[in-house]
Parts: structure tokens; C-alpha cells; sequence
């Protein structure tokens, strides 16, 4: 049995996302600011007609920015909720086998569960981000007041 992921690129870590919870990978887009909203959240953006909360998973994860890739936006479903994931690629839809999935070592874990395993790609290795696991209830209940 293999699964199917979305190759993400943050600086030079590679990523991967469930691929049945990407609608799209968007090149050109513009963000609203929102004040005083959580530090990982860039704002707003109007994708296809729906204003949806725009978050960056390089701050989420404390990434430092080099400010050298020009960055995409990927329209992610999280619990039925659109929310603008920016990234610096989305370009790549991988197969990966069962064998070559393993689990985040408990070590790695924190509060939140950002990531569920690790995939062996080409010999390299990608962190599988688990999209259900980013946000704590009150983080969630924040994004969605920004998509109101």
C-alpha cells in the first residue's frame, strides 16, 4: 500500500502534506494584513471567492527566513476549514510506499503534534506534516474568526 504527499519546500527542508487535503497550489497572491492577530498568521487572502486566514509555517516553526525563494500559497482543508498555508514550493505530488514511512521518534514531539512521521524519499528523508495537529483549539477558533 503506498500514500500519495505533496513535496514542500521550507529553505532547504523538504516536507511533505497529504495530498487529499491540498485543493491547490497558488503562485501569485495577495495578503491583508490582519492586526494584532497570532504571530505565525500573515493575515487574509481572497482565494476563488473565499476569504480564508493565511498562516506561515516557516514562523510556525521557527524557520528563519532568508528571504531568497519567492513563496506559493497552498489552499489546505483542516477540518472542513480553507486555510493559506505559504510555503517556499509546492511543486512535486510523491508516492510513497508504506515501507518507507516511519514514526516522529516520541522525542520530537511537543505540545502540538506538528508532524506524524518521517518518509525516506530518494534516499533523503522528508517530515510528513500532520495538518490536523498545527493549531491548539484556541489557535483554531482564531483562524476561523478571520474567515467570518
Amino acid at each position: 500500500m503506498s500514500r500519495q504527499f505533496v513535496l514542500i519546500g521550507l529553505e532547504e527542508q523538504r516536507y511533505c502534506m497529504p495530498i487529499e487535503l491540498v485543493s491547490g497550489v497558488i503562485d501569485s497572491f495577495s495578503i491583508t494584513k490582519v492586526p494584532n492577530s497570532l504571530n505565525f498568521v500573515d493575515g487574509v487572502a481572497n482565494i476563488r471567492g473565499e476569504v480564508i486566514p493565511v498562516v506561515s509555517l516557516k514562523r510556525m516553526f521557527n524557520i528563519a527566513d532568508s528571504g531568497k525563494y519567492e513563496e506559493k500559497l497552498m489552499n489546505v482543508s483542516i477540518q472542513g476549514q480553507n486555510i493559506g498555508v505559504i510555503v517556499d514550493s509546492a511543486s512535486n505530488v510523491i508516492t510513497v510506499d508504506e515501507e518507507f514511512l516511519r514514526d516522529i521518534p516520541p522525542i520530537l514531539e511537543n505540545g502540538k503534534k506538528f508532524f506524524d512521521m518521517v518518509a525516506s524519499i530518494d534516499g533523503t528523508l522528508a517530515i510528513v506534516i500532520n495538518p490536523l495537529g498545527l493549531f491548539n483549539e484556541y489557535e483554531k477558533e482564531e483562524l476561523l474568526s478571520l474567515s467570518e
